[in-house]
């Protein structure tokens, strides 16, 4: 069975295991039962913005054109340096979205993909954005009201922990043995006295299992940007990542590329 349409982020239902789906267009294919079947992408030549729908020649940040990426505040540097947020000096792109996004209540957590990280989210994406990222466990260390202080607190703690995941070991499944609640401890040592009252108590560390019957010695990544046809035996899904038989699909960063995608039982 074939199916075309525009690649998007996989979405995901924590159950245990995760549950993943595929939009495509009107469509959410469910990927679950697909594993151990065969998958084919054939890319079609044609890419789109997931902002405005243009057809383009290239993408940005994971699926804009270049006069969205220019003028659309999700693809502001702030996304990615929250501490540099503007909003205050009113230079922000949109406010709008800002009140939407930045202006609310954030986590800053922990984050065992690989090594434990530290990171910050919006309240409402917690479990999201720990899936996203391949945690198999996570808990949240504190509760702020922006984005921009919770910026402010991981670029503090990145002094003690690391703000990034090896997405390597997170695919081979290679976890450090760290206990979150004993870098949580020690995190509350180094925090200066203005973030104390943001700190939470909670003892509940959210685990996380994935679909997935084997992983792959070597970590290979491919992009439809080398290959037209991306194909194999599908053996597992893991943050946005497809794991075949032989190398890694990142899902995320084909956003916007249209594709037709064939399940085979053989």
């Amino acid at each position: 069975m074939s199916y075309v349409g525009y690649l998007s982020d996989l979405t995901h239902v924590s159950d245990h295991p995760v549950r993943y789906y595929l939009p495509l267009g009107e469509q959410q294919l469910s990927l679950n039962e697909r594993i151990g079947q065969s998958i084919e992408f054939r890319y079609l030549g044609e890419k789109s913005c997931t902002a405005c729908g243009r057809i383009v020649n290239k993408l940005y940040n994971n699926g804009y054109c270049y006069p969205c990426f220019s003028k659309l505040a999700e693809c502001d540097l702030c996304i990615v340096k929250p501490h540099e947020c503007h909003y205050h000096l009113g230079t922000c792109r949109d406010g709008d979205f800002a009140e939407a996004n930045c202006m609310t209540p954030h986590y800053v957590y922990l984050a065992l993909s690989s090594n434990v990280k530290v990171g910050l989210t919006r309240k409402s994406r917690g479990k999201a954005r720990w899936i996203d990222q391949g945690a198999v466990q996570a808990i949240p260390i504190a509760e702020v009201p922006t984005r921009k202080l919770a910026g402010e607190m991981e670029v503090k703690i990145s002094q003690l922990i690391p703000d990034k995941t090896n997405w390597r070991k997170m695919l081979s499944g290679d976890v450090d043995d760290v206990d979150l609640l004993e870098v949580r401890k020690q995190i509350r040592s180094i925090l200066p006295d203005e973030y104390q009252n943001y700190l939470l108590n909670t003892e509940e560390i959210y685990e996380f299992a994935y679909p997935v019957l084997e992983t792959l010695d070597k970590i290979k990544s491919l992009s439809f940007d080398k290959q037209d046809v991306i194909g194999g035996r599908l053996l597992g899904i893991k943050g946005q990542y497809l794991i075949l038989d032989h190398a890694v699909l990142n899902m995320k960063k084909h956003t916007g590329y249209k594709v037709e995608i064939i399940f085979s039982e053989e």
